[in-house]
Protein backbone atom coordinates (compact mmCIF):
# COMPACT_ATOMS: atom_id res chain seq x y z
CA UNK A 1 0.00 0.00 0.00
CA UNK A 2 2.56 2.45 0.81
CA UNK A 3 4.60 1.61 -2.42
CA UNK A 4 1.00 2.62 -4.51
CA UNK A 5 0.67 5.53 -2.31
CA UNK A 6 4.93 6.81 -3.24
CA UNK A 7 4.10 5.67 -6.59
CA UNK A 8 0.67 7.85 -7.10
CA UNK A 9 2.48 10.72 -5.23
CA UNK A 10 5.37 10.99 -7.64
CA UNK A 11 3.24 10.73 -10.57
CA UNK A 12 1.20 13.28 -9.28
CA UNK A 13 4.15 15.50 -8.19
CA UNK A 14 5.44 14.86 -12.53
CA UNK A 15 1.94 15.63 -13.68
CA UNK A 16 2.17 19.00 -11.73
CA UNK A 17 5.10 19.32 -12.89
CA UNK A 18 4.52 18.88 -16.41
CA UNK A 19 1.17 21.24 -16.14
CA UNK A 20 3.10 23.86 -13.97
CA UNK A 21 6.18 23.67 -17.45
CA UNK A 22 3.64 23.90 -19.76
CA UNK A 23 1.76 26.74 -18.44
CA UNK A 24 5.06 28.46 -17.34
CA UNK A 25 6.29 27.95 -21.26
CA UNK A 26 2.92 28.78 -22.75
CA UNK A 27 2.59 31.91 -21.13
CA UNK A 28 6.44 33.08 -21.81
CA UNK A 29 5.82 31.80 -25.87
CA UNK A 30 2.48 33.98 -25.68
CA UNK A 31 4.91 37.29 -24.89
CA UNK A 32 6.76 36.22 -28.24
CA UNK A 33 4.26 37.87 -30.68
CA UNK A 34 4.08 40.67 -32.91
CA UNK A 35 0.33 40.95 -31.50
CA UNK A 36 1.95 41.05 -28.00
CA UNK A 37 4.93 43.66 -29.06
CA UNK A 38 2.96 45.84 -30.72
CA UNK A 39 0.11 46.05 -28.24
CA UNK A 40 1.03 48.66 -26.58
CA UNK A 41 0.59 52.21 -28.05
CA UNK A 42 4.91 52.82 -27.71
CA UNK A 43 5.78 50.47 -30.08
CA UNK A 44 2.62 50.53 -32.62
CA UNK A 45 3.19 54.05 -32.95
CA UNK A 46 6.65 54.29 -33.15
CA UNK A 47 9.30 51.05 -33.65
CA UNK A 48 6.26 49.21 -35.13
CA UNK A 49 5.64 51.55 -37.93
CA UNK A 50 9.59 51.79 -38.90
CA UNK A 51 9.59 48.06 -39.35
CA UNK A 52 6.76 48.20 -41.69
CA UNK A 53 8.97 49.87 -44.50
CA UNK A 54 11.75 46.90 -43.72
CA UNK A 55 12.87 44.08 -45.50
CA UNK A 56 12.30 42.17 -42.36
CA UNK A 57 9.21 42.60 -42.67
CA UNK A 58 8.11 42.23 -46.52
CA UNK A 59 10.26 40.92 -49.31
CA UNK A 60 10.63 39.06 -52.25
CA UNK A 61 10.81 35.58 -50.34
CA UNK A 62 7.65 36.05 -47.99
CA UNK A 63 10.03 35.25 -45.07
CA UNK A 64 9.28 37.44 -42.44
CA UNK A 65 11.33 38.16 -39.20
CA UNK A 66 8.89 39.70 -36.38
CA UNK A 67 10.09 41.28 -32.84
CA UNK A 68 11.21 38.23 -30.78
CA UNK A 69 13.40 36.69 -33.50
CA UNK A 70 15.32 39.97 -33.51
CA UNK A 71 15.33 40.38 -29.62
CA UNK A 72 14.51 37.41 -27.83
CA UNK A 73 17.04 34.46 -27.54
CA UNK A 74 16.06 31.04 -28.95
CA UNK A 75 18.01 29.18 -26.37
CA UNK A 76 16.22 28.83 -22.91
CA UNK A 77 17.83 29.61 -20.27
CA UNK A 78 19.16 33.35 -22.44
CA UNK A 79 15.50 33.50 -23.45
CA UNK A 80 14.24 33.41 -19.22
CA UNK A 81 17.36 35.70 -18.22
CA UNK A 82 15.56 37.96 -20.98
CA UNK A 83 12.30 38.07 -19.75
CA UNK A 84 13.42 38.88 -16.54
CA UNK A 85 15.07 41.68 -17.60
CA UNK A 86 11.81 42.63 -19.86
CA UNK A 87 10.38 43.53 -16.39
CA UNK A 88 11.83 46.55 -16.49
CA UNK A 89 10.60 47.32 -19.80
CA UNK A 90 6.95 47.11 -17.80
CA UNK A 91 7.82 49.33 -14.96
CA UNK A 92 8.86 51.97 -17.22
CA UNK A 93 5.61 51.19 -19.67
CA UNK A 94 3.75 51.84 -16.64
CA UNK A 95 5.17 55.11 -15.39
CA UNK A 96 5.02 56.61 -18.77
CA UNK A 97 8.95 56.80 -19.60
CA UNK A 98 8.49 57.17 -23.65
CA UNK A 99 4.40 57.15 -23.52
CA UNK A 100 4.76 59.95 -26.25
CA UNK A 101 6.63 60.49 -29.25
CA UNK A 102 8.69 63.63 -28.13
CA UNK A 103 9.68 61.30 -24.81
CA UNK A 104 10.83 58.33 -27.22
CA UNK A 105 12.66 60.22 -29.46
CA UNK A 106 14.78 61.85 -26.64
CA UNK A 107 15.56 58.43 -25.43
CA UNK A 108 16.10 56.32 -28.54
CA UNK A 109 19.59 57.07 -28.79
CA UNK A 110 20.12 55.24 -25.25
CA UNK A 111 17.74 52.83 -26.39
CA UNK A 112 19.28 51.97 -29.51
CA UNK A 113 23.04 52.08 -27.78
CA UNK A 114 21.91 49.16 -25.45
CA UNK A 115 20.02 46.92 -28.15
CA UNK A 116 23.32 47.57 -30.45
CA UNK A 117 25.68 46.42 -27.13
CA UNK A 118 23.56 43.79 -26.20
CA UNK A 119 24.19 42.52 -29.59
CA UNK A 120 28.02 43.44 -29.95
CA UNK A 121 28.16 41.26 -26.99
CA UNK A 122 26.03 37.78 -28.10
CA UNK A 123 28.24 38.44 -31.54
CA UNK A 124 24.59 39.16 -32.87
CA UNK A 125 23.81 36.00 -31.75
CA UNK A 126 19.30 36.76 -33.03
CA UNK A 127 20.71 37.93 -36.35
CA UNK A 128 22.76 34.27 -36.45
CA UNK A 129 19.32 32.81 -36.31
CA UNK A 130 18.84 33.50 -39.64
CA UNK A 131 22.36 34.98 -41.30
CA UNK A 132 25.34 32.59 -41.37
CA UNK A 133 28.66 33.71 -42.61
CA UNK A 134 29.27 29.66 -43.19
CA UNK A 135 26.27 29.28 -45.23
CA UNK A 136 26.28 32.55 -47.26
CA UNK A 137 26.67 31.98 -51.33
CA UNK A 138 28.72 34.91 -51.53
CA UNK A 139 28.52 34.70 -55.62
CA UNK A 140 24.10 35.27 -55.06
CA UNK A 141 25.43 38.58 -53.01
CA UNK A 142 25.42 42.26 -54.33
CA UNK A 143 28.91 42.60 -55.40
CA UNK A 144 29.99 45.01 -52.85
CA UNK A 145 28.39 43.13 -50.01
CA UNK A 146 30.28 39.82 -51.07
CA UNK A 147 33.30 41.55 -50.52
CA UNK A 148 32.14 43.40 -47.16
CA UNK A 149 31.17 39.76 -46.04
CA UNK A 150 34.08 38.06 -46.52
CA UNK A 151 36.02 40.96 -45.31
CA UNK A 152 33.85 40.84 -41.71
CA UNK A 153 34.71 37.12 -41.85
CA UNK A 154 38.08 37.75 -41.31
CA UNK A 155 38.44 40.47 -38.73
CA UNK A 156 36.26 38.83 -36.97
CA UNK A 157 33.36 41.44 -37.01
CA UNK A 158 29.24 40.82 -36.62
CA UNK A 159 26.49 41.71 -38.22
CA UNK A 160 25.56 44.77 -35.66
CA UNK A 161 28.78 46.35 -36.75
CA UNK A 162 27.23 47.68 -40.45
CA UNK A 163 23.69 47.05 -39.90
CA UNK A 164 22.46 49.53 -37.35
CA UNK A 165 19.38 50.97 -38.66
CA UNK A 166 18.54 48.03 -40.58
CA UNK A 167 14.61 47.38 -39.21
CA UNK A 168 14.43 50.85 -37.38
CA UNK A 169 15.47 54.63 -37.91
CA UNK A 170 18.54 55.43 -36.53
CA UNK A 171 18.66 58.30 -33.92
CA UNK A 172 19.05 61.67 -35.01
CA UNK A 173 22.44 61.83 -33.59
CA UNK A 174 23.72 59.62 -36.43
CA UNK A 175 21.41 60.92 -39.33
CA UNK A 176 21.83 63.11 -41.63
CA UNK A 177 19.59 65.39 -39.98
CA UNK A 178 21.90 65.54 -36.87
CA UNK A 179 22.66 68.98 -35.51
CA UNK A 180 25.20 70.29 -36.37
CA UNK A 181 28.36 71.40 -34.65
CA UNK A 182 28.45 75.10 -33.91
CA UNK A 183 30.29 77.53 -35.84
CA UNK A 184 31.22 81.65 -36.06
CA UNK A 185 29.02 82.33 -39.41
CA UNK A 186 31.49 85.35 -40.05
CA UNK A 187 34.19 83.10 -39.77
CA UNK A 188 32.09 81.25 -42.21
CA UNK A 189 31.50 83.25 -44.77
CA UNK A 190 34.95 84.67 -45.14
CA UNK A 191 36.05 80.88 -45.71
CA UNK A 192 32.91 80.52 -48.32
CA UNK A 193 34.33 83.32 -50.34
CA UNK A 194 36.91 80.93 -51.71
CA UNK A 195 35.02 78.24 -51.70
CA UNK A 196 32.29 79.85 -53.65
CA UNK A 197 34.64 80.36 -56.49
CA UNK A 198 34.56 77.49 -57.91
CA UNK A 199 31.43 75.49 -55.39
CA UNK A 200 28.81 78.33 -56.26
CA UNK A 201 27.72 80.79 -53.27
CA UNK A 202 25.54 78.55 -52.18
CA UNK A 203 27.48 75.30 -52.35
CA UNK A 204 25.21 74.14 -54.77
CA UNK A 205 28.55 72.95 -57.40
CA UNK A 206 28.09 73.04 -61.23
CA UNK A 207 26.28 71.20 -63.50
CA UNK A 208 28.43 70.14 -66.04
CA UNK A 209 29.89 67.45 -63.17
CA UNK A 210 33.47 69.97 -62.37
CA UNK A 211 32.56 70.69 -59.08
CA UNK A 212 30.11 68.81 -56.53
CA UNK A 213 27.22 70.18 -54.52
CA UNK A 214 28.77 70.60 -51.09
CA UNK A 215 25.46 71.93 -49.30
CA UNK A 216 23.60 69.84 -46.91
CA UNK A 217 26.61 67.07 -46.65
CA UNK A 218 27.56 65.63 -43.68
CA UNK A 219 30.02 67.43 -42.36
CA UNK A 220 32.50 64.77 -41.29
CA UNK A 221 32.57 63.59 -44.88
CA UNK A 222 33.57 66.76 -46.23
CA UNK A 223 35.87 66.98 -43.48
CA UNK A 224 37.53 63.25 -44.19
CA UNK A 225 37.40 64.83 -48.09
CA UNK A 226 39.42 67.49 -47.36
CA UNK A 227 41.63 65.80 -45.19
CA UNK A 228 42.25 63.19 -48.02
CA UNK A 229 43.22 66.41 -50.49
CA UNK A 230 45.82 67.29 -48.04
CA UNK A 231 47.44 63.95 -47.45
CA UNK A 232 46.98 63.82 -51.19
CA UNK A 233 45.23 60.39 -51.21
CA UNK A 234 42.88 62.24 -53.51
CA UNK A 235 44.28 64.36 -55.98
CA UNK A 236 42.47 67.68 -56.88
CA UNK A 237 44.57 70.42 -59.07
CA UNK A 238 42.25 73.66 -57.89
CA UNK A 239 42.06 72.11 -54.77
CA UNK A 240 46.15 71.82 -53.95
CA UNK A 241 46.48 75.88 -53.07
CA UNK A 242 43.69 75.23 -50.17
CA UNK A 243 44.47 72.05 -49.05
CA UNK A 244 47.22 72.50 -46.42
CA UNK A 245 46.78 73.07 -42.34
CA UNK A 246 48.73 76.58 -43.86
CA UNK A 247 45.63 77.47 -45.49
CA UNK A 248 42.92 75.58 -44.38
CA UNK A 249 44.00 74.87 -40.32
CA UNK A 250 41.48 72.47 -38.49
CA UNK A 251 39.64 75.33 -37.13
CA UNK A 252 38.54 76.73 -40.45
CA UNK A 253 37.84 72.73 -41.58
CA UNK A 254 35.40 72.23 -38.64
CA UNK A 255 33.65 75.86 -39.17
CA UNK A 256 33.01 75.27 -43.05
CA UNK A 257 31.74 71.79 -43.02
CA UNK A 258 29.57 72.78 -40.19
CA UNK A 259 28.12 75.86 -42.85
CA UNK A 260 27.86 73.95 -45.42
CA UNK A 261 26.02 71.27 -44.17
CA UNK A 262 23.97 73.93 -42.61
CA UNK A 263 22.82 75.33 -46.14
CA UNK A 264 19.40 73.62 -47.57
CA UNK A 265 18.89 73.84 -51.11
CA UNK A 266 15.33 73.86 -52.31
CA UNK A 267 14.29 71.63 -55.33
CA UNK A 268 11.22 73.73 -56.33
CA UNK A 269 10.12 76.96 -55.25
CA UNK A 270 6.62 77.87 -54.52
CA UNK A 271 4.61 78.83 -57.53
CA UNK A 272 3.05 83.01 -57.55
CA UNK A 273 0.47 84.22 -60.21
CA UNK A 274 0.34 87.72 -61.82
CA UNK A 275 -1.71 89.23 -59.00
CA UNK A 276 1.22 88.37 -56.58
CA UNK A 277 3.54 89.59 -58.53
CA UNK A 278 1.76 93.37 -58.92
CA UNK A 279 1.59 93.94 -55.10
CA UNK A 280 3.45 96.84 -53.61
CA UNK A 281 5.36 94.68 -50.92
CA UNK A 282 5.94 91.87 -53.59
CA UNK A 283 10.21 91.47 -53.81
CA UNK A 284 11.32 90.78 -57.06
CA UNK A 285 15.01 90.83 -55.77
CA UNK A 286 13.99 88.25 -52.76
CA UNK A 287 12.43 86.13 -55.40
CA UNK A 288 15.40 86.19 -57.90
CA UNK A 289 17.99 85.09 -54.47
CA UNK A 290 15.48 82.22 -53.74
CA UNK A 291 15.83 80.97 -57.37
CA UNK A 292 19.45 80.98 -56.93
CA UNK A 293 19.82 78.62 -53.85
CA UNK A 294 16.87 75.92 -55.73
CA UNK A 295 18.50 72.94 -57.00
CA UNK A 296 16.73 70.42 -58.95
CA UNK A 297 18.60 67.81 -60.75
CA UNK A 298 17.52 67.02 -64.31
CA UNK A 299 16.29 63.61 -64.89
CA UNK A 300 19.27 61.55 -66.18
CA UNK A 301 18.49 59.49 -69.69
CA UNK A 302 18.42 55.70 -68.14
CA UNK A 303 15.78 53.32 -67.09
CA UNK A 304 14.76 54.20 -63.58
CA UNK A 305 12.99 51.29 -62.42
CA UNK A 306 15.82 49.16 -63.49
CA UNK A 307 17.83 51.53 -61.93
CA UNK A 308 15.84 51.52 -58.37
CA UNK A 309 16.39 47.79 -58.42
CA UNK A 310 20.02 47.70 -59.15
CA UNK A 311 20.37 50.40 -56.63
CA UNK A 312 18.53 49.10 -54.02
CA UNK A 313 20.81 45.64 -54.18
CA UNK A 314 23.78 47.38 -54.86
CA UNK A 315 24.03 50.47 -53.13
CA UNK A 316 21.68 51.13 -50.40
CA UNK A 317 23.06 49.36 -47.10
CA UNK A 318 25.18 51.86 -47.25
CA UNK A 319 24.04 55.14 -49.18
CA UNK A 320 20.73 54.59 -47.79
CA UNK A 321 17.47 53.65 -49.29
CA UNK A 322 16.56 56.77 -50.99
CA UNK A 323 20.69 58.01 -51.40
CA UNK A 324 21.08 60.03 -48.30
CA UNK A 325 23.67 58.84 -47.04
CA UNK A 326 24.97 57.61 -43.71
CA UNK A 327 26.68 59.98 -41.16
CA UNK A 328 27.29 57.49 -38.56
CA UNK A 329 29.29 55.57 -41.27
CA UNK A 330 30.52 58.79 -42.72
CA UNK A 331 28.86 57.79 -46.48
CA UNK A 332 27.56 60.65 -48.10
CA UNK A 333 24.46 61.38 -50.10
CA UNK A 334 23.92 61.02 -53.48
CA UNK A 335 20.28 62.43 -53.97
CA UNK A 336 20.93 66.15 -55.03
CA UNK A 337 24.14 65.46 -56.41
CA UNK A 338 25.00 66.42 -59.54
CA UNK A 339 24.86 63.30 -61.99
CA UNK A 340 27.77 64.39 -64.18
CA UNK A 341 29.26 64.65 -61.03
CA UNK A 342 28.33 61.30 -59.93
CA UNK A 343 29.14 60.16 -63.15
CA UNK A 344 33.12 61.26 -62.93
CA UNK A 345 33.86 60.12 -60.04
CA UNK A 346 32.73 56.69 -60.89
CA UNK A 347 34.59 56.65 -63.69
CA UNK A 348 37.56 57.41 -61.58
CA UNK A 349 36.93 54.68 -59.36
CA UNK A 350 37.14 52.58 -62.37
CA UNK A 351 40.46 53.62 -63.37
CA UNK A 352 42.00 53.80 -60.00
CA UNK A 353 42.06 57.30 -60.22
CA UNK A 354 40.13 57.82 -56.88
CA UNK A 355 39.77 55.54 -53.83
CA UNK A 356 36.31 54.11 -53.04
CA UNK A 357 36.35 51.75 -49.94
CA UNK A 358 38.92 49.65 -50.76
CA UNK A 359 41.16 49.30 -53.16
CA UNK A 360 39.66 45.92 -54.48
CA UNK A 361 36.36 47.82 -55.11
CA UNK A 362 37.83 49.26 -58.45
CA UNK A 363 36.92 45.73 -59.90
CA UNK A 364 33.75 45.87 -58.51
CA UNK A 365 33.03 49.15 -60.56
CA UNK A 366 34.66 47.50 -63.59
CA UNK A 367 31.96 44.77 -63.58
CA UNK A 368 29.08 47.48 -63.74
CA UNK A 369 28.25 48.20 -67.34
CA UNK A 370 27.63 51.71 -68.19
CA UNK A 371 23.82 50.44 -69.12
CA UNK A 372 23.44 49.93 -65.37
CA UNK A 373 25.49 52.98 -64.59
CA UNK A 374 22.85 55.32 -66.03
CA UNK A 375 19.95 53.00 -64.61
CA UNK A 376 21.41 53.99 -61.35
CA UNK A 377 21.85 57.23 -61.77
CA UNK A 378 18.43 57.85 -63.40
CA UNK A 379 16.78 56.79 -60.75
CA UNK A 380 18.59 58.76 -58.20
CA UNK A 381 17.90 61.95 -60.22
CA UNK A 382 14.51 61.32 -59.74
CA UNK A 383 14.41 61.30 -56.07
CA UNK A 384 13.32 64.41 -53.98
CA UNK A 385 15.74 66.06 -51.68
Amino acid sequence: MSNKRSFWSALGLVILGVVLWGGFNTAMEATNTLPFCTSCHEMRDNVYQEYKTSVHYSNPAGVQAICPDCHVPKAWVPKVIRKIQASNEVYHWLIGTIDTKEKFEARRPKLASHVWKVMKETDSRECRNCHKFTAMDFKGQARFAARIHKDAIKEGKTCIDCHKGIAHHLPKTYTVKAELPEYDPEDAEDIMEICAGCHGIYGQGTPDGEYPRLAGLNPAYLAKQLEAFKSRKRINIPMIPYANDRELPKKDVETITAYLASIQLPVHMEAVDEAQTQQEDFDALGRLEESKRVLNIPHYPGNADAGARLYHKECATCHGKKGEGNRLLTIPRLTGQHSKYLLRQIDKFRKGKRFHDDPRDQKIFQQFSDAEIADILAWLSYQDD
